[in-house]
């Protein structure tokens, strides 16, 4: 696959959707994006089939449910030389699945060109490299073993207890099948600091900071949890995370 740097370097895309009005909303946004390449249509599987016989685009933007096959089948049909996909779908339960098909990524309607943008890079990133999960991005997880699709911004806080991996969102928690090594290195440190080798917090989660008398710094969220800094981690905090 041709390696890219900006959303407007794509040089043929294919939007799979058997509404109109969504397709020409995606093109809408593609031009926003500055995508300046050949974008090809289809209304459903099989006229997909027609245009992947005559070109092979950069990505496929696939909706799932469509009349006379879905994306999934078109996917199968396609094998594993298929260009990469990027699903676009009005319903969250198809997340795992799409996943499970190596999706790139799984854009819930309505989405902007933010949104989108961020999905393109996920193939353009330099190296191969996808970037960090950051605000407006979701994230797949399994969640006291349900597949959960959890969006970036309502996590609060991640801890490593003696139960294993806790991800904590809301008034909500459950354990993953993940370190916390793991989940930091899938989210964008500008957004989430690790606060001691136990607890990974959302900065934006982040209601009161507080200095102790014995100088640990502690960490008020916003759902009513304390987060208790290491020292290190707490001058690494005040240092670069002054007002």
């Amino acid at each position: 696959m041709k390696k890219k740097s900006t959303p407007g370097a794509f040089m043929e895309i294919l939007i799979v959707d058997d509404e109109r009005r969504a397709r020409e909303e995606v093109k809408r946004m593609l031009g926003k994006l500055g995508v300046t390449g050949n974008i090809l249509e289809a209304s459903s599987a099989d006229e997909a089939m027609e245009k992947l016989s005559a070109a092979k685009p950069d990505v496929i933007l696939l909706d799932i449910q469509m009349p006379g096959g879905d994306g999934f089948s078109l996917v199968s049909r396609l094998g594993p030389d298929r260009p990469p996909v990027i699903f676009t779908t009005a319903f969250e339960e198809f997340a795992a699945r799409a996943f499970e098909e190596e999706a790139v990524d799984y854009l819930l309607k309505p989405f902007d060109e933010t949104r989108l943008a961020r999905a393109l890079s996920r193939i353009a990133a330099p190296g191969g490299e996808s970037p960090r999960l950051t605000s407006g991005d979701v994230i797949l997880l399994k969640i006291d073993g349900e597949c959960v699709l959890l969006p970036v911004d309502q996590i609060e806080l991640i801890e490593a207890t003696d139960q294993g991996t806790l991800v904590r969102w809301g008034k909500n928690s459950g354990r993953v099948n993940r370190t916390i090594l793991r989940m930091e290195q899938k989210l964008d440190p500008d957004m989430f600091f690790r606060a001691s080798r136990e607890a990974l917090v959302n900065l934006r989660s982040i209601r009161e900071v507080k200095v102790g008398q014995d100088g640990v710094l502690s960490a008020l969220m916003i759902s009513g949890r304390k987060v208790v800094f290491s020292r290190r981690q707490g001058s690494l905090f005040q240092k670069n995370h002054r007002g």
